[in-house]
């Protein structure tokens, strides 16, 4: 299992708020590497957010055995991008698409085996967006079919603090080599929670991206009691990292707004 990650800082805030752009990259995104998308692209416009500047859209789609997401914040002129994948793509190609379709002035991307995780980066609440916690279940014995994960699913943003957006979607699909693959998402107003599940191994691979920063043991004590397995493996990355700094302030768009009044003269 694949997992890339890429996280873009000022850009234009008209591509983060139209609907259009977005569904056509979702669409072309899965063609573009090579992978099986299972679903037709999920979009949903976002302007009643728990925090008031987190409008934008959320866009989701799964593939033959992963997924792919896609959060822009428009007034924040920012987006995350996020793909998991049971088989090899193209990192640099993915790069390269979403910075065409949505140009930015600085990025964070990051690639990794889901079974090796990613470089350990610190989160740092005072200064990053938000965290996103992975985790790896050996033995998997929650629950397995479509009704059990979807009740699950329905649920777990409540349990552990989060706001959902939409119902679970819940999926059935064939990897290449032509295992089966179970798998659910739900929106939230802070970003996703996903799970997919191998139903011939019963490896699980769950990962969920928050805007909120959250008491992680606590979260962790949900989730284990949700998801039991044999033995989980957790890690825990920051997303934007240094967003405090690097965020696009208003008090510049301000004067901008204004500066026509510097032209003109008394009568």
């Amino acid at each position: 299992m694949l997992h890339f990650t890429m996280d873009g800082f000022g850009g234009h805030r008209s591509r983060f708020d139209d609907i259009r752009l977005v569904h056509e990259l979702l669409e072309e995104l899965p063609l573009r590497l090579g992978l099986q998308p299972a679903m037709p692209p999920m979009l949903l416009p976002y302007y009643n957010g728990v925090e008031p500047d987190d409008c934008g859209i959320s866009a989701f789609l799964f593939l033959a055995g992963g997924h792919l997401t896609l959060h822009t914040f428009s007034f924040r002129e920012c987006f995350f991008a996020d793909l998991v994948a049971p088989e090899w793509f193209d990192a640099g190609e993915l790069r390269q698409t979403l910075q065409t379709a949505l140009p930015v002035r600085q990025m964070d991307v990051y690639a990794a085996e889901r079974t090796k995780f990613f470089p350990e980066v610190e989160v740092h609440p005072n200064a990053d967006f938000g965290p996103h916690l992975l985790l790896n279940i050996e033995g998997y014995t929650g629950p397995a079919d479509m009704d059990g994960l979807f009740a699950l699913f329905d649920n777990l943003p409540q349990r552990i603090d989060m706001t959902p957006i939409m119902r679970p979607y819940v999926l059935r699909s064939k990897r290449p080599d032509g295992g089966s693959v179970l798998s659910a998402m739900t929106m939230i107003a802070e970003s996703h929670i996903a799970l997919h599940i191998d139903e011939q191994t019963k490896q699980a691979w769950f990962d969920i991206f928050s805007c909120k920063f959250f008491d992680l043991d606590a979260v962790v004590g949900e989730l284990m009691a949700a998801l039991p397995g044999k033995s989980h493996t957790r890690q825990l990355i920051a997303r934007g990292r240094g967003y405090q700094v690097r965020r696009t302030e208003r008090e510049p768009e301000h004067a901008r707004t204004k500066a026509w009044l510097g032209t003109r003269t008394s009568m």
